[in-house]
């Protein structure tokens, strides 16, 4: 499984679904990317009010407010 995590630093949201993505390693293998969304002007303007994003293999799956319920069920835990 790859995933890509958009973010940026000082963002709680950020950090609460960072925290989610480290319990899921627990259960489920996957590759992260972590992307800084300060890096790259187009990826700011495209995820700045959308942030925390994470796609996986390649789909936009989750953003913003993240449940930890919507997350497993992502990774097929549920």
């Amino acid at each position: 499984m790859q995933v890509t995590f958009y973010t940026k630093a000082g963002c709680h949201l950020c950090e609460e679904a960072r925290d989610m993505l480290e319990d899921v390693a627990a259960q489920a293998e996957y590759e992260l990317t972590e992307i800084d969304i300060r890096g790259n002007s187009d990826i700011f303007e495209q995820y700045r009010y959308r942030i925390p994003v994470i796609i996986i293999n390649d789909k936009p799956l989750l953003e913003g407010r993240i449940q930890y319920a919507d997350l497993a069920r992502a990774f097929h835990l549920e």
